[in-house]
């Protein structure tokens, strides 16, 4: 993330005020979605998200990731939450 930050992105664009959410199926699950809603809540107040790519878990990921489901598409979810841009 940071790699593709500092080489790609800072040097055209003013990070400084972008919020950042962790969509990981880590943070989701610790969260029980929360975060999902929190980052579509402000996609829909900016007009924009730009996503890094995750992954819908299967069964097999859940168990081994030891989550305690598998939450849905965060695409999905943007797609659903806001009439706007989701760059992922």
């Amino acid at each position: 993330t940071q790699l593709l930050l500092s080489q790609w992105i800072e040097p055209h664009f003013d990070t400084s005020a972008w919020e950042t959410y962790d969509l990981s199926c880590k943070s989701r699950d610790e969260t029980e979605d929360a975060v999902l809603h929190d980052a579509v809540a402000a996609g829909k107040r900016i007009g924009a998200i730009f996503k890094e790519p995750t992954i819908t878990p299967s069964a097999v990921q859940v168990q081994e990731m030891g989550l305690k489901k598998a939450w849905g598409s965060p695409n999905g979810a943007m797609r659903k939450g806001w009439n706007g841009i989701t760059i992922s």
